[in-house]
């Protein structure tokens, strides 16, 4: 019976809590969804955390979830929102490393040594030294220590728009004494003398 709604009449329902609804619902579009995101994140397993979060974050506002569009417009915009967000939090050093050493594939190493990589953590070391106290604090928990933006603003007792602002500062003051193509360099010696 369900499957011969549209879905109009699906969110009319599950605003009044009707629970096969929303299972008519996920089943129309959970499929899709997961194929989507599985394109961005390129990762099975979180795919189906992502698209579950989706489902999640609607069940718990089935009362006031309003839609302007298409339900389906509505779900892979918000499971695309959704992986950007992952994306950014879980960009990791290793996640990193990897893309970079495919991408400096046909790099040769020999030429490269201990000294130069020396140099370069130093030049870059300098810069964040200098960086003003409270920025450097926040750039030190975000790219060091893998902290979200949330969980820094909780530590250190500060709103995420600041910490974001701050982070942001870093990178551009960071990138203005260390050139962007020295900054990967460095990563990838990094990874090859580490």
């Amino acid at each position: 019976m369900y499957q011969h709604l549209t879905d109009e009449e699906l969110l009319s329902l599950l605003r009044k809590n009707d629970k096969q609804a929303f299972a008519e619902i996920y089943d129309r579009y959970w499929e899709q969804m997961s194929l989507y995101v599985l394109k961005i994140t390129r990762s099975p397993e979180d795919t189906c955390d992502i698209v579950q979060d989706v489902f999640v974050s609607i069940w718990k506002r089935r009362y006031e979830l309003n839609l302007s569009g298409s339900m389906k417009a509505y779900l892979l915009k918000s499971v695309r929102n959704l992986s950007i967000r992952y994306i950014e939090k879980n960009i990791n050093k290793q996640g990193f490393l990897n893309a970079l050493s495919a991408y400096y594939e046909h790099l040769d190493t020999s030429a490269m040594n201990k000294l130069e990589l020396q140099e370069l953590e130093s030049r870059l070391a300098g810069v964040v030294a200098r960086l003003p106290h409270k920025m450097q604090e926040v750039y030190v928990l975000s790219r060091h220590e893998n902290l979200s933006h949330k969980e820094i603003a909780k530590r250190l007792g500060i709103a995420e728009t600041t910490v974001k602002k701050q982070v942001s500062n870093a990178l551009k003051l960071i990138r203005t004494e260390v050139s962007s193509a020295d900054i990967m360099v460095l990563i990838f010696l990094f990874s090859l003398f580490a």
